[in-house]
């Protein structure tokens, strides 16, 4: 498939929500590592269930080996969803 090349740099600027830099960045940040601590609760809820339920690569499918069974996995979302909603409650509510 042939066309034409994509450009190399976006059009626009990036969309600043305050008026100073830094706190844009720290917001970033604060995103960033909210992300990287979900992951980390998943991954150890993931560590629990498998020591409570004596799973091991040998009783379980490979594909399924990484996942959460389908409650706990809804039950994760639910968490999730609460989570995500107190990290970006405003302030002024707190």
């Amino acid at each position: 498939m042939t066309g034409a090349p994509l450009p190399e740099t976006a059009r626009g600027s990036h969309p600043e929500v305050f008026e100073d830099p830094s706190t844009e960045v720290l917001l970033a940040m604060v995103l960033e590592l909210a992300r990287e601590q979900w992951i980390t609760r998943i991954r150890l809820a993931t560590l629990e269930h498998w020591a409570a339920h004596e799973v091991t690569a040998a009783s379980v499918p490979w594909s399924e080996a990484y996942r959460l069974p389908p409650d706990a996995e809804q039950a994760a979302a639910a968490e999730r969803d609460a989570f995500v909603a107190r990290l970006l409650k405003p302030a002024s509510t707190i």
